[in-house]
């Protein structure tokens, strides 16, 4: 038999592009099993468990802003810089939040919810939806691509192997060639994924959770539930909405920064009529 390795081409070709598949095929259905992972009992979630499901982390932190703005704990300039008009107690989020401020310095609001959605605060929340099932459980989401990146190692080497064996034979390795690039790029794709990600995957059980608040909204209610379901724009007051929009988006913050001068800020209600140069809270 002249054929490498006693297989053909054809034949190894067929064999590869299967070993090229599978591995990223077999991870990517047991990242969908994870999804369908049942709840363990559940009362109605709290606003940043709820956030976190509907938004991801920076939905939780937009949660723990509103709340402080609603309870007049903190206050914006015109943009976006926040100030402590008095300490947080109680919530473990607000504290976080209060404590990060002035790490935020001139990045005020947008930065603020940056640090606020990697802090350890945020992740406990995140804890509390994997252990409930309401979250796809990272570990074992990374296992499986850790696993697949395991497995195509050996596949990779395997192919140069052949592709190094084939070239001096003279033997065509168009095929393989690009069948190679395919596997190189699959290890490539399977090392990411089996990252830690900060990314809130809910499972099937999340999103039901996220669709009875969405029917009826007096399972999370107030300020709390609304900004939980739709974001800072949903903030009650409408006024207070948009310096939150505009100053929580960096691209909109520096609009804002550029648009006319003074020092006008927001607290938890909206601005008053009259008077010179802003709003106070």
């Amino acid at each position: 038999m002249n054929e490498p390795w006693g297989i053909s081409g054809p034949a190894f070709a067929w064999l590869y592009g299967v070993c090229a598949v599978l591995p990223f095929l077999v991870a990517g259905l047991w990242a969908q099993s994870l999804r369908r992972r049942a709840a363990d009992e559940w009362t109605p979630p709290g606003p940043y468990h709820l956030a976190a499901l509907a938004g991801g982390t920076e939905r939780v932190a937009d949660v723990a802003v509103a709340t402080m703005v609603a309870g007049e704990q903190i206050r914006l300039d015109s943009r976006g810089r926040v100030t402590v008009l008095r300490a947080a107690s109680g919530d473990p989020l607000t504290r976080a939040a209060a404590e990060l401020v002035p790490q935020a310095g001139d990045g005020g609001l947008h930065r603020l919810k940056k640090l606020l959605s990697r802090s350890a605060a945020v992740q406990e929340v995140r804890n509390d939806l994997q252990l409930s099932g309401l979250q796809v459980d990272e570990r074992r989401r990374r296992a499986g691509w850790l696993a697949a990146l395991i497995v195509y190692v050996p596949v990779l080497a395997l192919g140069l192997a052949r592709l190094a064996n084939a070239i001096p034979l003279g033997r065509p390795a168009g095929v393989l060639t690009g069948l190679l690039l395919a596997v190189a790029a699959a290890t490539a794709g399977t090392a990411v994924l089996q990252r830690p990600s900060r990314t809130v995957l809910p499972t099937l059980a999340g999103l039901r959770v996220v669709g009875a608040a969405r029917r009826n909204p007096l399972l999370v209610p107030g300020v709390a539930g609304a900004v939980a379901l739709g974001g800072l724009a949903a903030y009650p007051d409408p006024v207070m909405a948009d310096v939150l929009v505009r100053t929580g988006d960096a691209t909109a913050r520096g609009a804002a920064g550029s648009s006319g001068g003074g020092s006008g800020c927001a607290s938890g209600s909206s601005c008053g009529g009259g008077g010179g140069g802003g709003c106070g809270g």
